[in-house]
């Protein structure tokens, strides 16, 4: 599965570094970075999931990420 984003073809296995609210809905940007697990299309849209170097998960909505970035 791929998807589209701001000409950024988004895969599996790739390495993502995007700014993302905090928690998801305020107006504090914070940057992630990681590995996309996963690609997936849910009832609010597009979704990714990224693991970050100290192995933590995060569901990101692509809706939502800002200036995303192939590492």
């Amino acid at each position: 599965m791929m998807f589209l984003t701001n000409n950024l073809n988004i895969r599996k296995g790739d390495t993502l570094s995007c700014k993302y609210p905090k928690h998801g809905r305020l107006n504090i940007l914070k940057r992630h970075k990681g590995v996309v697990e996963k690609l997936g299309v849910s009832d609010n849209g597009v979704y990714i999931t990224l693991r970050d170097a100290n192995g933590k998960c995060r569901s990101l909505s692509l809706d939502k990420v800002i200036e995303p970035a192939k590492v």
